[in-house]
């Protein structure tokens, strides 16, 4: 186990920034490492067969990955002619892992790295995100706690953000081609303490409002910017710009489609709920109309009843009329109506 506050295992095949620094480099390939540290990309390269070259300030540091070094050059990259061995050489790979932000500018080393490169060649690079969601947290609760390691190691010098990169190697002369990015959740950093402070809402709303805030290192091959690498980032926006056309296309595709069966399953359930309806309307309504008859029906027949009774009772009457009783007792009638007048 190599003994230095920056050592520590990786896969080769993971998602780490070194694993993914080493996997950029193709085997075989002169490669200039630039602040080697206790070797964690140097190891990988050296496996693959790579020929490197690695630079590093502390002497013990780079005594440590000599063994998988062609050569070593102990030198401070902010010595204007740390590069001065090295005139005439060239690389195919030029890796600062985790290195520029240890500097107090990092563009006079930047800009020597074009005499280095061989034709086709690419620096490759990886710096920690500034704008991680752990970091604007600890800002919200009024804290910059620098840590032995991570996101604020206590001997960073420079912060950079997606755009504060792209722009430094603009002004370096360099275009990126390639950008990949290794993502921590904020629960998981070094720095979650202050995250956990945090209500939800809060999180939730930085979660959705902060640009690369779970992005924890930024991991980029960049060339120099002459006519090939324009040409060559041209193509790489072309086909960035149609594959995310493409992305968007199927996505409204996939939106239209689900509002499209929403609408159609809303349109059924209509017309099933309005034929249940006037179905339920139809069995009222005939109920109802079948009531009203039965109901007309008994008034038709009790009415006859009762013009059969009249019938009867004006027969039975005139009947008694035509009686000899009635002639008979016609005088004592109209009597008694004198006596009741």
């Amino acid at each position: 186990m190599i003994k230095h506050r920056y050592a520590h295992e990786i896969d080769p095949n993971g998602g780490s920034a070194a694993a993914v620094l080493a996997r950029m480099v193709a085997p075989g390939q002169r490669v200039l490492e630039l602040g080697t540290g206790p070797g964690t990309v140097t190891r990988i390269l050296h496996s693959k067969g790579c020929k490197v070259t690695g630079v590093e300030m502390d002497p013990e540091t780079l005594a440590t990955c000599a063994p998988f070094c062609e050569r070593t050059l102990q030198a401070n990259l902010e010595d204007p002619l740390w590069a001065s061995p090295l005139a005439g050489e060239t690389f195919d790979a030029i890796i600062c892992a985790d290195v520029l932000e240890h500097l107090r500018d990092p563009r006079p080393v930047l800009n020597q790295l074009h005499s280095f490169l061989a034709p086709g060649g690419s620096v490759l690079m990886s710096l920690p995100n500034a704008s991680h969601l752990t970091v604007v947290a600890s800002l919200l609760g009024g804290r910059f706690p620098y840590q032995k390691n991570g996101l604020l190691d206590h001997t960073h010098l420079k912060f950079y953000g997606r755009e504060d990169l792209d722009a430094l190697l603009r002004e370096c002369g360099l275009l990126w081609q390639h950008w990949h990015t290794v993502q921590v959740d904020p629960a998981q950093a070094e720095l979650k303490a202050y995250w956990h402070l945090l209500d939800d809402d809060t999180q939730a709303f930085l979660k959705a409002k902060c640009a690369d805030g779970e992005v924890y290192q930024h991991v980029v091959r960049a060339q120099p910017a002459h006519d090939a690498a324009h040409l060559q980032r041209l193509e790489l926006d072309r086909v960035a710009l149609a594959n995310a056309h493409q992305t968007e296309l199927h996505a409204l595709r996939e939106q239209a489609a689900t509002q499209l069966a929403d609408l159609q399953a809303a349109c059924l359930l209509e017309k099933e709920t309005l034929a249940t309806q006037h179905a339920s309307w139809m069995r009222k309504h005939l109920a109802q109309e079948q009531l009203t008859q039965a109901t007309l029906t008994w008034t038709e027949a009790q009415l006859q009843n009762h013009q059969q009774s009249i019938q009867f009772l004006q027969s039975e009457i005139n009947a008694l009329k035509q009686s000899t009783s009635w002639r008979i007792t016609a005088p004592l009638r109209k009597l008694m109506r004198k006596l009741s007048d």
